[in-house]
């Protein structure tokens, strides 16, 4: 049986129905939560700068978490 990612009991992508397609959801946390929590853009973030910057829209398969962090970070 696949891992569940440590961060599903507070992550919105695993708590939510995720509004009016609750399908979408379904299939996020098949891919993400349940084992391929190690691909998923949430946790990189939260996994490199704490789950607190997690930003709240951010979805699984959202932009490259590198590329967030690198415009994000002090030194630009």
């Amino acid at each position: 049986m696949a891992s569940l990612c440590k961060y599903a009991a507070t992550c919105p992508v695993f708590t939510t129905a995720l509004g009016p397609l609750p399908h979408v959801g379904l299939r996020y946390r098949r891919a993400y939560c349940r084992g391929g929590w190690n691909e998923c853009a949430r946790y990189a973030v939260a996994a490199s700068r704490g789950y607190a910057n997690v930003p709240v829209e951010l979805l699984p398969n959202g932009p490259d978490p590198l590329m967030e962090l690198v415009s994000a970070s002090e030194w630009c």
